[in-house]
């Protein structure tokens, strides 16, 4: 059982030494890259997206309502669903089906850009959206579990879930430039070409024959 860390070298030095040593660089370094792209195209897409949703014409009224109903439920289900599946399909398995659905997610995005103000259309992509998202992230949390090694879980846990959260940061710093030179349509389909490189390493770090 890991214990408190005393020193720097103990809580970040040490497990980051571990996880690059009981790998080869090379498997390393694709880990890392997959843990930063698997979600970056998801992270891009709904960076802006109350401010998508107000530029198609949809009042805050509105957002507020089908965001609040069709957005928690659908993770919350999305979540445990997750969790079930995975348990029957793997680990990677669960990874590269929740990936697709995710992907699928962000060309919902594109197909409400180029619809326009429709409250049903809205529902049914936010709804969408959040059911990958909730089954995304069992998978996703199960794969870095699975990387950790028990004297260091929760420390290495903890760093590479920060890195996770390192998408979220790079998106919200780019995505406003973007859709300025792009429009929204188009923003939304290079966020699911960006979301491909994540699948691809899926053939390195968690093939599908493998579990």
């Amino acid at each position: 059982m890991e214990g408190t860390p005393a020193t720097l070298q103990s809580a970040i030095v040490d497990p980051f030494k571990e996880f690059f040593t009981r790998k080869t660089l090379t498997s390393a370094l694709l880990i890392l890259a997959f843990m930063f792209f698997y979600k970056v195209g998801d992270s891009m897409a709904t960076a802006l997206s109350s401010v998508f949703y107000l530029d198609l014409g949809f009042t805050k009224t509105e957002i507020g309502v089908v965001a609040k109903n069709a957005g928690l439920w659908p993770m919350i289900i999305g979540g445990l669903l997750g969790g079930v599946w995975m348990i029957k399909l793997g680990i990677n398995r669960a990874l590269w089906i929740f990936g697709v659905v995710q992907l699928i997610s962000i060309l919902g995005f594109a197909l409400l850009a180029e619809v326009g103000a429709n409250l049903w259309l809205l529902a049914g992509v936010i709804t969408f959206e959040y059911l990958g998202v909730g089954l995304g992230t069992a998978a996703f949390v199960a794969f870095i579990a699975r990387e950790t090694d028990k004297r260091y879980a929760a420390t290495q846990f903890a760093l590479l879930t920060a890195l996770t959260a390192l998408p979220r940061t790079f998106a919200n710093a780019v995505t406003g430039v973007i859709v300025e030179y792009t429009g929204w349509t188009s923003f939304f389909l290079l966020c699911a070409l960006i979301a491909i490189p994540g699948m691809l390493l899926l053939f390195k770090v968690a093939p599908w024959k493998a579990q």
